[in-house]
């Protein structure tokens, strides 16, 4: 009996957390009759008893008083709204693979009512994105996160693509030899950002263009003055493997906003005119940071150095 009783709280619960939600309310019978279908004998006085122990228990089970009382499952470990970013953020994001967002997605719809999971599924569609291949990127993460915290070096390959779309090692399979700092998301990707032997300096890689990671037993001593996130911000293209320079921008005000999103809100700023103001940011002076410039359509001007002036200038005049 006392066996019949703890399951008859589990399975109460599991109804009222997957089956309830505050636009689907059941009342005590709804609750009796699921109970039924599961072999498990209840009353009235022995629901009410049930839900006040889950009550004390700490589960929110909100009671909408009417003639029939009506019962859901009020605050989760995860709000619905919460629960849409998270969905969102897996269906976006590049770096996890169409079979891996799924699954994920499944998973997460479990942490609410089946009707929200339903809504979930079919906002979070993957009909359209863009997703990678590359199923090994879990495990590649983990592999990096555990040398990140036990500063233990690694060593991979990086491969590029062919002009008919075929994977390629480079440097003919070339391996790396990285003391990993940190893994950092920017521009719809996961970075991976640490020393590099072969370069000699701190260097970035796509995670999702790593082959053949292997987590060595050699340790290192990570240097406590590097900033990661300065590093990350500073590279407007991640791809960028130059030096990084100081420049100096004349902007227009509306894209106050736009450089504080893209440099923190620590991006030194003064007053030029009634329109403009200027700021320096440090980056890696790359194509993709001309073309970054150019897309604001005359609203961002280089003013110095004056060889990023001219290489801006040589830019331009390739959209003309």
């Amino acid at each position: 009996m006392q066996g019949q009783g703890n399951m008859r709280i589990v399975e109460l619960l599991r109804f009222l957390y997957q089956q309830t939600d505050e636009n689907h309310p059941v009342t005590v019978s709804d609750m009796i009759s699921y109970l039924n279908e599961k072999r498990i004998q209840a009353v009235r006085q022995t629901i009410y008893a049930d839900i006040d122990i889950l009550t004390d228990a700490g589960f929110d089970i909100v009671v909408v008083k009417s003639t029939q009382n009506q019962y859901f499952m009020g605050n989760r470990l995860f709000e619905y709204p919460e629960l849409k970013m998270l969905t969102d953020a897996v269906a976006s994001s590049k770096i996890i693979s169409r079979r891996k967002s799924e699954a994920l997605i499944r998973k997460l719809c479990h942490l609410t009512s089946t009707y929200q999971a339903s809504q979930l599924e079919k906002l979070a569609s993957l009909s359209s994105r863009v997703k990678p291949d590359n199923e090994k990127v879990y495990y590649i993460i983990d592999t990096i996160y555990a040398a990140v915290l036990d500063h233990r070096q690694i060593r991979f390959q990086y491969y590029e693509y062919t002009q008919s779309k075929e994977k390629v090692l480079k440097h003919d399979g070339y391996c790396y030899l990285l003391d990993p700092y940190a893994l950092e998301w920017k521009n719809d990707h996961y970075y991976l950002i640490g020393y590099s032997h072969k370069h000699q300096r701190m260097a970035h890689f796509r995670v999702d263009r790593l082959a053949n990671i292997e987590l060595l037993e050699s340790r290192f001593f990570p240097s406590e003055e590097f900033d990661t996130a300065a590093y990350t911000n500073k590279i407007v293209d991640m791809f960028a493997v130059a030096s990084s320079i100081r420049v100096d921008l004349l902007c227009s005000n509306e894209l106050m906003r736009v450089m504080i999103d893209d440099y923190g809100e620590d991006i030194p700023v003064q007053p030029c005119d009634e329109d403009h103001f200027l700021t320096t940011i440090e980056v890696n002076p790359s194509s993709t940071f001309y073309g970054w410039v150019f897309q604001f359509m005359g609203k961002i001007k280089i003013l110095s150095p004056q060889k990023c002036v001219d290489e801006m200038r040589r830019a331009a005049e390739l959209f003309v």
